[in-house]
């Protein structure tokens, strides 16, 4: 089934960020194709979960969404450093490798994925950052902390759990032989890791420090993603790095824009081609976008590193954030003179990195052209 939905003449300038929520309006959803010209948007649904009653809540949730986003305002991106040619579409060459969807990693992504890590850990000590380890869990006590799920409730994972209790362990056994136990299981608040940084600043909670801290730490991430949606840049589970560093508010902005260069040093020389760009958080609500998003934008808090593909296709592969004292102030951590500090903190999705190496040069890594690539980095 096809259901067609008119963009507003009001958001046709602001139809990314509307293609951005339409898939979260029904899970019934399975694909989705947008015509320019016309200024319609096609949605495929699910013909054995659609009814006509559930296609008009669709299309009721469809202009809810639109009022919500009309007067959200729309900035745009400044781009602050890119290697790419203008009106140069062949910028690399054909790579005949087979890149479909997989489920798993073979020795050459573990390899690279490795050797990546490395340059990230080196980039991270350079500046003074130490390692730590995570659990995956973050805790509802976090979680109340950084609010992540206000804010970017469609990402999130919950965790359940059959309770310790002899009846419900029971209950829960006869329950799962006849594949009917949904409902034994407990949710707590706990929540999967969407990103590192919050057990950073958990680790620093309540502490006054003199002299800014830097953690760097790296765990696998979980983001509830769209089925349709998911590729090999685009996944629910994903391996990131962070580097977190907290201190006076010069410092702080100083040592994300000194990262930024660095990275951008590594991103050349391997050979990849992009560019980095002002950008916002995936915020879900209107109001967050228009004063969250707006803020980010205007006062160039978060950048974003796009690699663009061997297809031409842009995927953030790194960010570079400036948090203020917005998230210091939600942790208390505090300088010498009791205020809260500012933080800010750099993220890699490595498995995109990954990625854009093997869609851009193949897989094979001694077949890497040796003079525009700095192979010399991985081997």
């Amino acid at each position: 089934m096809n259901v067609s939905l008119v963009i507003p003449a009001k958001l046709v300038d602001k139809v990314g960020i509307l293609q951005e929520r339409i898939p979260y309006l029904s899970e019934s959803i399975l694909g989705m194709t947008y015509c320019k010209d016309k200024h319609v948007v096609e949605l495929i649904l699910n013909d054995n979960e659609m009814e006509s009653e559930q296609v008009s809540e669709l299309r009721e949730s469809y202009q809810d969404l639109c009022s919500s986003l009309e007067n959200t305002r729309v900035i745009k991106e400044r781009v602050v450093k890119s290697n790419l040619v203008p009106g140069n579409s062949a910028q690399w060459g054909v790579n005949k490798d087979d890149l479909g969807y997989s489920h798993f990693m073979n020795e050459y992504d573990i390899m690279l994925m490795e050797r990546l890590d490395k340059e990230f850990i080196k980039i991270a000590i350079k500046h003074g950052a130490e390692q730590r380890e995570y659990p995956s869990v973050l805790s509802k006590h976090n979680m109340t902390r950084n609010q992540y799920h206000i804010h970017f409730p469609q990402n999130i994972y919950g965790v359940t759990t059959v309770p310790h209790d002899y009846k419900a362990i029971n209950n829960f056994r006869k329950k799962a032989q006849i594949d009917s136990y949904d409902e034994s299981f407990v949710f707590q608040g706990e929540i999967l890791q969407p990103c590192i940084c919050y057990h950073c600043y958990e680790e620093l909670q309540g502490k006054i420090l003199l002299d800014g801290k830097m953690l760097t730490g790296k765990g696998n991430c979980f983001r509830h993603e769209i089925e349709w949606r998911k590729d090999n840049f685009r996944r629910s589970e994903f391996t990131m790095r962070e580097i977190v560093y907290i201190g006076k508010e010069n410092p702080v902005v100083e040592t994300r824009n000194q990262i930024m260069e660095d990275v951008w040093v590594l991103f050349e020389s391997l050979g990849l081609k992009g560019r980095i760009t002002t950008a916002t958080d995936p915020f879900f609500f209107s109001q967050d976008l228009k004063t969250k998003g707006t803020y980010q934008m205007m006062s160039n808090a978060k950048y974003e590193l796009l690699v663009t593909t061997s297809s031409g296709k842009e995927v953030s592969i790194a960010s570079f954030n400036y948090c203020q004292d917005m998230l210091c102030s939600k942790y208390e951590i505090k300088g010498s003179d009791e205020a809260a500090l500012h933080s800010g903190c750099a993220a890699f999705g490595i498995d995109r990195w990954k990625e854009a190496l093997k869609d851009i040069h193949g897989s094979d890594l001694k077949e890497w052209p040796e003079i525009d690539v700095g192979r010399g980095v991985l081997l």
